[in-house]
C-alpha cells in the first residue's frame, strides 16, 4: 500500500510541479501553447483553442495573463460571432450531472437558492439577481430569456473559481446589458477591465456571504484543539504536503491535537489516514466526515490555528468562518496567483510554505492574545460590508444611465446547499420569482 501510495504522490507532485512552481520560468511553455492556438485557429477548432487558452491562463505561468487577454480580445471583442459559436457549443454540450441533472428538468428550482432575487423591480427602477456558482452560469443562458431578464433584473455573477478566462463567465459578454462581476484576485480583475466589455467587476467574493451568525467566537473555554483543516477529501487541498509541513511540529509537540473537516471527492477518507500514517502524525489526527456547519463552528470555537494549504481553488470560505470565531489562519504562500490578500494580516493570520509552518505556527501561538480575527471581519469583510459594496457600484451604473435607485440590495448568505436572505425571506420577492419563471425558454421543457 506504501508503495502505491508513494506513487500515486509523486505522479500527484510531478503535476503539481508542471502547473503551480516555478511559474516565472514557463514563459516558452506559454509560447509554444500560443503556437498551438493558431494552429488550432487555422483549422477552424476555435472551441478548442479557447478551451487551451483558458487553461493556460489559470496556470499563472509568465506570459499567461497576456495570452489569455489576448485569446478573449479575439474571441469576444473582435469576432464576436466566434465568441457565440464557443459559447453556443460549450453551453450546448454542457451535461446533467448529479448536482445539475433536476435543472435540465425544472428549470424554476434554480430560483431562490442558485438564482437569487436581491432586489425586485419597481416600475422603471430594475431589480437585481445574483447567481452563484460558476458552472450554474451557462445554465442560466440556456434555459432563461436572458435579454428579457435584463429589462427588468440587473445580473450580478458569484464566482466559485479563479481564473476568468473561461466559458462560463465570458459567454456573458454577449449579453446586450451591464453584468456585474465579482472578482476577489487582482489579476482577475485585471484581465475583465483589459477586455473593456460590459462586464462590471465589484471586489467581493463569496466568502464575504458567511453567515457571521453561525460562526462566533467562543464565551470562555480553553481552544483544545491546535491545528484545524477544513477541507474536502480532495486532491487539490494538499493534504499530504501538509501533512508533511507539519511532521515537524508534531516531533518536537508530540501532543499537538490536529482536527480534520471533510468529505470524499476524488480521494477517501482512509487514503487520508494512510496519508498521515505515511507522514507519521496518525496518532495526532482527529477526523470528522459530512459535518453540519453547526459542528464546524463549534470546532472552530475550539481551534487554536486554522490552515488553508491548497495552491489553486477559489475563495475560500473556511478560513473567514474561523475567523468569525475569532481562529487565526495560516495560508499557503502563493495560494492561487500569489497575492497578499488583505485579510491576511497580523490581527488574522500570516502566510506560510511547507520549510517555515512551524516557525509561523509559533509565531502566531505567541500572539494569539494580540490576533483579533473576528474584529477584523466584522468590521471588513462580511455579507452586511460586500452587500453594500455590490449595491454601489450598481448604483453608481444606474444614476450614471438616469435610472432610479429608491431601495438597496437585501442581504444574502451561502447557505449548504446554496443562498439564502439574512434579515428576511423570499416571500417577499414572490412577484420577481414569478417574472422570472416566465422568462424560461420553452425549449428547456422540451
Amino acid at each position: 500500500m506504501n508503495i502505491k501510495l508513494r506513487i500515486n504522490l509523486l505522479l500527484n507532485r510531478i503535476i503539481e510541479f508542471i502547473k503551480y512552481d516555478y511559474n516565472h520560468l514557463k514563459y516558452p511553455l506559454v509560447v509554444a501553447c500560443h503556437g498551438v492556438i493558431i494552429v488550432l485557429q487555422k483549422i477552424n477548432k476555435h472551441s478548442l483553442a479557447f478551451k487551451v487558452a483558458s487553461n493556460i491562463y489559470r496556470s499563472g505561468w509568465a506570459g499567461s495573463d497576456e495570452l489569455g487577454a489576448l485569446i478573449a480580445q479575439y474571441y469576444f471583442k473582435k469576432h464576436p460571432q466566434l465568441g457565440q459559436e464557443v459559447s453556443r457549443q460549450f453551453i450546448n454540450d454542457l451535461p446533467a450531472l448529479d448536482n445539475t441533472e433536476k435543472f435540465f428538468k425544472q428549470p424554476e428550482t434554480m430560483l431562490d437558492g442558485i438564482i437569487t432575487v436581491l432586489k425586485k423591480p419597481d416600475g422603471d427602477e430594475k431589480g437585481a439577481l445574483i447567481i452563484n456558482y460558476s458552472y450554474y452560469f451557462p445554465l442560466f443562458l440556456r434555459f432563461f430569456d436572458v435579454e428579457k431578464v435584463t429589462r427588468s433584473f440587473n445580473i450580478i455573477l458569484e464566482p466559485s473559481w479563479a481564473g476568468f478566462c473561461e466559458e462560463n463567465i465570458l459567454a456573458y459578454t454577449l449579453v446586450k446589458a451591464p453584468v456585474f462581476l465579482q472578482v476577489y484576485e487582482k489579476r482577475d480583475k485585471h484581465f475583465i477591465e483589459r477586455l473593456d466589455c460590459n462586464l462590471i467587476p465589484i471586489e467581493v467574493g463569496p466568502s464575504w456571504f458567511i453567515n457571521h451568525n453561525n460562526f462566533v467566537p467562543p464565551v470562555s473555554g480553553e481552544r483544545d484543539i491546535d491545528i484545524l483543516m477544513v477541507a474536502a477529501w480532495a486532491k487539490f487541498k494538499r493534504h499530504g504536503a501538509f501533512f508533511k509541513a507539519i511532521s515537524p511540529l508534531v516531533k518536537s509537540k508530540p501532543r499537538l491535537k490536529i482536527t480534520l473537516v471533510g468529505y470524499p471527492v476524488d480521494i477517501s477518507k482512509e487514503q487520508i489516514v494512510d496519508l498521515a500514517v505515511l507522514n507519521g502524525i496518525e496518532k495526532n489526527i482527529e477526523i470528522f466526515e459530512w459535518i453540519t456547519p453547526k459542528e464546524v463552528s463549534e470546532l472552530q470555537k475550539r481551534a487554536k490555528v486554522n490552515v488553508l494549504w491548497s495552491k489553486f481553488e477559489g475563495n475560500n470560505r473556511a478560513i473567514i468562518e474561523g475567523m468569525f470565531c475569532g481562529t487565526p489562519v495560516i495560508m499557503r504562500k502563493g495560494h492561487n496567483y500569489g497575492e497578499h490578500y488583505d485579510f491576511i494580516n497580523p490581527n488574522t493570520g500570516y502566510f506560510a510554505s511547507e520549510s517555515d509552518f512551524q516557525e509561523v505556527y509559533e509565531k502566531i501561538i505567541s500572539r494569539e492574545h494580540e490576533m483579533e480575527p473576528n474584529v477584523y471581519v466584522m468590521q471588513n469583510r462580511n455579507s452586511r460590508v460586500g452587500t453594500e459594496i455590490m449595491g454601489n457600484a450598481i448604483k453608481k451604473y444606474e444614476l450614471s444611465n438616469n435610472r432610479p435607485w429608491r431601495s438597496d440590495l437585501a442581504v444574502k448568505v451561502n447557505d449548504l446547499h446554496g443562498m439564502v436572505y439574512l434579515d428576511s425571506n423570499s416571500s417577499i420577492y414572490e412577484d420577481s420569482y414569478k417574472e422570472l419563471t416566465e422568462c424560461i425558454l420553452p425549449i428547456a421543457h422540451n
